[in-house]
Parts: structure tokens; sequence; C-alpha cells
């Protein structure tokens, strides 16, 4: 895990005018790897944003055959690294998932996986869903991304 403290003036966003002043703004990298890091959070003025890596179907060093299977084990290290980030599901704000060859039956499962994970309950986050040709190892058939935001407890 490391941490950074960024010092920051004015924090403008492009074409709206709007300012905010970021003060002590402090990046963590967590499950870092030599090619990348699986969390990334930004903490400011109380807020923590967590973006999580494209998640994909290997558990235990070995990718399952079945694509219901694969997006289960998505979903589940999705937990595991909002976990390590102090969020949890309810947190998510946006997601985004990139399945190979889509076709009707993938969306559903993939739905219906979804719908585990983000009980009806609570709102929806917001999503896109793209249908690619392929992912970094050609047996992944799902990979899913996440931003989360929430109250920073350090604060």
């Amino acid at each position: 895990m490391k941490k950074f403290t960024h010092l920051c003036g004015f924090l403008t966003v492009l074409g709206t005018g709007f300012s905010v002043l970021a003060a002590d703004l402090e990046t963590e990298f967590i499950n870092s790897s030599t090619a990348f890091s699986q969390v990334a959070t930004v903490s400011s003025n109380g807020i923590k944003t967590i973006y999580v890596s494209g998640q994909v179907g290997i558990r235990d060093g070995e990718i399952p055959d079945s694509f219901a299977e694969q997006i289960d084990i998505v979903f589940s290290n999705m937990v595991a690294q909002l976990d390590a980030a102090g969020a949890k599901m309810t947190d998510v704000i946006k997601l985004t998932g990139f399945i190979v060859d889509m076709d009707i039956e993938r969306r559903a499962a993939y739905s219906e996986a979804r719908a585990r994970y983000f009980p009806a309950e609570n709102p929806p986050p917001a999503s896109t869903l793209i249908g690619v040709s392929g992912l970094v190892v050609p047996t992944l058939q799902v990979e899913v991304e996440a931003i989360a935001v929430l109250k920073d407890m350090d604060n």
C-alpha cells in the first residue's frame, strides 16, 4: 500500500468555471503489482473516491470455462477490492463492464449476477456495458471496473 499527500491550490473543472479548494489531497494505491494497482483512492475534504481496476474471472490462478462462473468471480473480486479500500458495493456509483462476444445469454447472466451484488432496495449505480472482441487473456470472457465514493472516515 502506497500513500501520497499532495497540497493543491484551486482545482478547476474544465469548461464549467467551477472551482474547489482541494487542500491535502491524498492518493493511495492498494494491492499493487509491478504492472498496476487493483485500487486507487483519492481523499479530500472528507470525501474518498475509489477507482477499482477491471476485475476478471480469475480465482486462485484458475479461469473457469463458464461465463456464469467468471462473472460471479468478477463481482466477488470486486467486493474484496472495495473492502481493501474500506468500501462496500453500496458505495459504487459507476460500473463499466466488458463482455467478450456479447449475446443475449451473456447479457442476461451479467444482469443476474449484478442483481445479486446490487440489491433492488438500493439505487443502482450508473452503468455502461460494452461488447468487446477479447480481453488481455484469451480465455477471459468478462471484466468489470468500478468507481465508488464514500465519506472518508479518517476526516
